[in-house]
């Protein structure tokens, strides 16, 4: 919007009446930033009379000086160089209160005087600042990854599932039972909140979506709501779980520090499989989880598994064998399963193993090679080697 201003500052008759009635904040102002003229709208918005505001350096109604020097770099130098801008801006009202206007500038024409109309947005920020609060609060009831994906349109709010291969976690703390009878509920209550606030971090770390947690049990996936593919999203998995079994370590010094003597583990299951994931439950109440077999099985490998183990199924050792070193376990029986499940327990990453010790790993089409150095006995390793070559060379 352009304004017309004689020399002497005076509003031409032409746009007074204008100036005057309109339902906006009108400020002008010259290139000191003083003020040389406001509309009764403006007064009013900032609870001045004209004659407080004539003359006086816009820095009066800014909430400081940082900010006064803030809103000339960011909108005063660009409305100089020709460059109209809009923007949302905090000032104050005579009486200190804080007011919010969405502030718009354009030269004057053949004038150096800047001409500011501003909208009263205070009730809309307001508004937005408690939608943010309690936004952020329902976050805490939702994996980041499914919160972001609601509120940024992704997904939709409704009864809606789909089939997916995911790679499933299940956990518990062996032991944790038997303590709770012996503990005050606020020891208990703490004991539990930092676990679950520590193992939740390694989860958001490696981008597992958090399901829930029953009690000392945590069930966690991979692959959804975002994934990096089968293979990564498995790998994230298992590597999340053997960084969550060495945090243990530093909680169980923590929780012996505060009494509790005896020393608790946590065992895991992994299975990767195709599961129904999505939102499940009424109209009125929904719950973002998975269901199916491959599910109940990683909780079955986590109830198989000992303290300090990890148990996986063969699926997710196919995918993750070339990286993570693991070692074949007995098959076990499970509910509604017919056959026999083939477990692994999982080691460590191959990187990590390597720091530690030697390991000799080689793997393709027809061949497998895998030997540990330090605790293979190297006479039987001689000779089931010198017999394969014999066997290779007789071919």
């Amino acid at each position: 919007m352009a304004l017309m201003i004689s020399k002497n500052n005076q509003i031409s008759s032409r746009y007074k009446q204008v100036f005057h009635n309109t339902g906006f904040g009108i400020m002008i102002v010259d290139k000191n930033r003083n003020l040389i003229e406001v509309n009764p709208k403006f007064c009013e918005m900032l609870g001045y009379t004209k004659e407080e505001l004539m003359g006086e350096n816009a820095q009066i109604i800014h909430i400081s000086n940082k900010t006064y020097k803030e809103f000339g770099k960011k909108a005063f130098n660009l409305v100089r160089n020709k460059k109209p801008i809009n923007l949302d801006w905090p000032f104050k009202k005579k009486n200190n209160e804080k007011i919010w206007f969405r502030i718009a500038g354009d030269p004057v024409v053949d004038e150096d005087e800047v001409l500011w109309t501003v909208v009263d947005i205070t009730e809309r920020v307001k508004a937005k600042d408690k939608i943010e609060k309690l936004a952020s609060k329902l976050s805490k009831y939702l994996s980041p990854q499914v919160y972001q994906s609601i509120f940024s349109g992704k997904k939709n709010v409704k009864i809606e599932t789909y089939r997916k291969k995911l790679t499933v976690f299940f956990s518990d703390i062996k032991g944790f039972t038997e303590i709770t009878d012996r503990l005050e509920p606020e020891v208990l209550s703490e004991l539990l909140n930092n676990y679950l606030n520590e193992m939740s971090k390694i989860a958001l770390k490696y981008g597992g979506t958090i399901d829930k947690f029953v009690g000392d049990a945590i069930l966690i996936f991979f692959g959804d709501p975002e994934t990096k593919g089968e293979k990564k999203d498995a790998l994230s998995c298992v590597l999340m779980a053997l960084e969550m079994q060495k945090r243990m370590y530093f909680l169980r010094k923590l929780w012996k520090d505060q009494g509790i003597a005896n020393p608790l583990g946590i065992r895991i299951g992994i299975n990767t499989g195709y599961c129904n994931v999505g939102n499940f439950g009424s109209e009125n109440r929904l719950d973002y989880t998975i269901i199916g077999g491959e599910v109940n099985l990683a909780s079955r490998l986590e109830t198989n598994a000992m303290t300090g183990q990890i148990l996986i199924s063969h699926e997710t050792y196919a995918l993750i064998k070339k990286d993570i070193f693991c070692e074949k376990k007995d098959k076990i029986k499970v509910k509604g399963i017919a056959h026999k499940i083939q477990t692994y327990q999982v080691v460590d990453s191959y990187k990590n193993i390597a720091q530690k010790r030697k390991i000799l790993n080689e793997e393709f089409d027809g061949f497998n090679l895998n030997i540990d150095l330090n605790i293979s006995k190297k006479s039987k390793v001689i000779n089931s080697l010198e017999n394969t070559l014999e066997q290779l060379k007789k071919g």
